[in-house]
């Protein structure tokens, strides 16, 4: 063998060394998460802020979402990928120095996601929740004081605790607050809500507020943005989504602006490392209605009203006479508590390419495998468990 011969197989074997390497460090940061809790609460005080103070504050820069254009180029890189494979083979490996290029790219590409998708959301699946940090201790020992992978185990455990008659209370008092501050908001001659001024800073304060009494929730926001996309969205029912890759929070710019806040909240809750969607619903419903702003505190108690009152009407085995003897819902309320108006719904199934309900079925279940292999034992069923924090956040208070 000559010696470029032999300095080509030094190169093979360097790039093979490094890139095992490089997945080695992958999975050594995945299992250290899985098995220590301790670990992950480190990662998120002592090393996430870094990336969000410098790689988020970067793409914050950028008017559009960054995250979309990347989740358009990873498909049109695989594509093509795909395409450029099928051409080599089909031209008995013409392009196979080519096609062997581009393959270590892919991979390298590829390696550095999992990097990314691990440092900025795999290793928060693992870390203490919200009611573990901060919920008080008398409350936190019926919720969370187990490992993570007992969570599901310990929110139905929470759940039962309280009494259906607590639920009612509760499910009473969110009624009322929601009763209450409809009258506080401005509706146009169409009866949707009109909200004069900049609706998203005003959540960012909302939680900058928040802050003040939650530590991780301190410090640097994003700047939150609308999805390109949002037709797309809506067809998965979806209001908001945190990009790990990009660091950014971003929002359905079709759903009714009731969503907007709660939202925004929520999505901001998960770039300072709380992932649990149940977490971030109750963050998103803290910092609304702890806000100076009556609309945002509406759409706070909007935001959890759905499943407090799907809870309570289950747990009267949905009697309807049992029902209606409890505060009733006003009707403007109802009319407010919508993901799309009617018009805009109209609007994304004439563009829908593919049907609204397999959309949202292949979704789902994307997103409860993918929570199911995070170690998030309930799936999507998590968003619900708010019921269980909230009636935990209101105990000694309500009842």
């Amino acid at each position: 063998m000559d010696k470029n011969g032999k300095n080509t197989n030094q190169k093979v074997k360097m790039h093979k060394i490094m890139f095992a390497v490089g997945a080695a460090g992958v999975a050594g940061l995945n299992i250290a998460s899985w098995q220590s809790v301790t670990f992950s609460d480190w990662y998120i005080k002592t090393v996430f802020p870094v990336w969000l103070n410098t790689y988020a504050r970067l793409t914050s820069k950028f008017p559009f979402s960054v995250g979309e254009l990347m989740l358009i180029l990873a498909v049109a890189l695989t594509l093509f990928g795909i395409v450029f494979g099928i051409v080599n083979l089909v031209c008995r490996r013409r392009f196979q120095r080519a096609a062997s290029g581009f393959g270590k790219f892919y991979a390298w590409t590829a390696l550095v996601v999992c990097y990314v998708m691990t440092l900025n959301c795999f290793i928060f699946y693992h870390s203490s929740s919200f009611a573990e940090k901060y919920l008080a201790e008398e409350l936190a020992e019926k919720i969370l004081v187990v490992s993570n992978s007992e969570r599901a185990v310990a929110q139905a455990a929470t759940q039962r605790n309280y009494t259906k008659r607590e639920l009612a209370v509760l499910r009473d008092y969110i009624v009322e607050k929601c009763n209450e501050l409809e009258k506080q908001v401005i509706h146009d001659d169409y009866g949707e809500i009109c909200y004069d001024g900049d609706l998203i800073e005003a959540s960012r304060q909302a939680m900058r507020k928040l802050g003040e009494e939650y530590d991780q929730l301190a410090g640097f926001y994003v700047t939150p943005k609308y999805l390109s996309f949002s037709e797309f969205f809506s067809q998965q029912y979806i209001m908001g989504y945190y990009f790990p890759f990009s660091m950014e929070a971003n929002i359905n710019s079709l759903m009714y602006i009731t969503n907007v806040a709660p939202t925004v909240c929520h999505e901001l809750a998960h770039t300072k490392g709380f992932i649990y969607e149940d977490d971030a619903n109750m963050i998103g419903f803290l910092a609304c209605i702890n806000s100076d702003d009556p609309f945002l505190q509406y759409c706070g108690y909007l935001s959890v009203l759905s499943y407090v009152n799907s809870d309570f009407y289950e747990s009267i085995g949905k009697n309807q006479s049992a029902y209606q003897r409890h505060v009733r819902i006003r009707d403007a309320v109802a009319d407010d508590n919508i993901f799309l108006t009617r018009e805009e719904w109209q609007a994304v199934e004439k563009k829908a390419v593919i049907k609204t309900s397999t959309v949202k079925k292949v979704s789902n279940k994307l997103m409860d495998t993918t929570l199911k292999l995070n170690g998030v034992e309930e799936g999507v069923l998590q968003y619900n468990n708010v019921v269980g924090l909230l009636l935990a956040y209101y105990d000694g208070e309500l009842y």
